[in-house]
């Protein structure tokens, strides 16, 4: 039969059954015997029969193609997360449209208004550190890891986050812990709130033993400005003995700074790093770090975006979801 010509008529009376339970079967809403559900699928993959799901979509007003937009896909991190939540939803009969904003505001807003053209049924969002006062979509959206800039308060969204604080503290005070005294933290200048909170349970850690905070601002997330900044730091100031820095890039900048200075890792100096990336573990010194529960973050948000869009209120609007220190070598 022809391709251009097909249709859940055509599928029926292939398969011999109505057009009802090829529907059922389509839609995933009824009960088909296994037998006749397999030959349904048989005779559509045969015939290359796809179904108009938008064209359903605006029937039963429940659309199944997701969007997921991320500030940085080349980020170990953020590309996890989106290799997760695609699966998961792939798995429930959604299709998913990836958007990467490069941390670029506008481009962000062009990714949401092309999702909203595209009638996607929900978001996973991941906001970029420039984002600005951000509108409210009518989309269904649940944010992952970075709080959006909208102004009001948390119970206007829906946000899955790592514990950022506790990971800050426990890296520092795990240094502490070591003996270590003088501890310095590299964290890039626009924040955004998960650096934020980092930076900020690096400080509890520090304050709490009588240390005092001390940043290096980095102009972004970049192992060369890491390495040029602990270039000129560790030149001048000997007593460092300690780094927390709030990526495992901008650890690895550090690293190459000491080898270079001939400043030993970690006996003189230890550096902690955060994200657990790859990067992390086969660096040739391995680096301690913080680990972020990805596979959690990514099922919490994706059945909470499936309350969102099935009309339910999630109980929990702002779930933060614990880490763990990895311990390495640099930290030892």
């Amino acid at each position: 039969m022809s391709k251009k010509s097909i249709s859940i008529k055509d599928i029926a009376k292939l398969a011999g059954v109505s057009i009802a339970t090829v529907s059922r079967v389509i839609n995933r809403n009824g009960k088909v015997a296994p037998e006749t559900e397999k030959k349904i699928l048989q005779v559509m993959e045969e015939n290359h029969y796809v179904p108009n799901l938008l064209a359903k979509g605006f029937r039963t007003q429940k659309f199944t193609t997701i969007g997921i937009i991320v500030p940085d896909i080349s980020i170990e991190f953020f590309s996890k997360i989106a290799k997760k939540v695609q699966t998961i939803f792939f798995e429930k009969g959604y299709a998913t449209i990836i958007c990467n904003t490069n941390e670029d505001y506008k481009m962000e807003r062009q990714c949401i208004n092309m999702l909203q053209a595209q009638h996607v049924g929900g978001i996973i969002h991941i906001v970029s550190v420039t984002t600005e006062k951000e509108k409210k979509t009518s989309i269904p959206t649940v944010y992952i890891d970075r709080e959006p800039a909208y102004g009001n308060t948390k119970k206007d969204m829906v946000l899955i986050e790592s514990d950022n604080v506790s990971g800050g503290y426990q890296a520092t005070n795990e240094m502490i812990k070591k003996g270590c005294k003088k501890i310095i933290c590299f964290c890039p200048k626009d924040k955004g709130s998960t650096h934020i909170k980092r930076w900020d349970g690096y400080c509890k850690a520090m304050e709490e033993t009588g240390g005092k905070p001390r940043l290096v601002s980095l102009d972004n997330v970049s192992e060369v400005d890491a390495y040029e900044k602990a270039i000129e730091l560790f030149g001048k100031d000997k007593e460092i003995d300690g780094v927390f820095a709030t990526t495992d890039l901008i650890a690895i900048g550090v690293l190459k700074a000491l080898k270079e200075l001939k400043i030993k890792v970690p006996s003189q100096v230890k550096v902690f790093g955060y994200d657990n990336s790859l990067l992390s573990e086969i660096a040739t010194t391995p680096i301690a770090t913080v680990e972020q529960p990805i596979e959690l973050m990514s099922e919490k948000a994706a059945e909470m975006l499936e309350k969102l869009m099935d009309g339910e209120r999630p109980e929990e609007s702002h779930i933060v979801v614990p880490v763990k220190l990895v311990k390495r070598k640099t930290g030892k």
